[in-house]
């Protein structure tokens, strides 16, 4: 199984454009993942199960995560609490990762909350994105554990 980086830049591209109004420019995706601090990394981890074994990762920076939360909820920054930048972050990446439902192997399923997944970060990059939102970085890959 093979996810082209043209179909993952596509699919982010979509999902960031139609939910938020985000115009991400693409960006060297292994430049962008190196900018990345462990420390000031907003992180998802979304699970997948069935024909497709792994997860989607978003790593952004702070900027972005208050970026696109702004976008959601309409808002200013100043105005947004922790819990609104981590829930448009997570839902966000909740969005991209059922897009890729199309580009990854039939029966493959977003894993539900509460089902067991492995939490470790073992596994290979299938495909990366790299992009900057008013020059700050968002990387977002898929890994296959299995």
């Amino acid at each position: 199984m093979r996810i082209s980086a043209a179909d993952l830049q596509r699919i982010v591209r979509t999902v960031w454009s139609t939910q938020l109004g985000l115009e991400l420019e693409t960006a060297d995706a292994d430049g962008i993942a190196a900018r990345l601090r462990a420390g000031d990394t907003a992180v998802v981890k979304i699970h997948f199960v069935g024909g497709f074994t792994g997860r989607l990762e978003q790593r952004c920076s702070p900027h972005v995560s208050l970026c696109a939360a702004a976008a959601a909820f309409a808002a200013s920054g100043t105005d947004l609490g922790t819990s609104d930048i981590r829930d448009t972050v997570a839902e966000i990446a909740h969005m991209t990762a059922g897009n890729l439902k199309s580009v990854l192997p039939g029966g493959c399923e977003v894993a539900k909350a509460g089902l067991p997944v492995d939490e470790e970060d073992g596994g290979t990059v299938v495909a990366r994105a790299g992009f900057t939102f008013e020059g700050e970085p968002l990387v977002v890959d898929v890994i296959q554990t299995a």
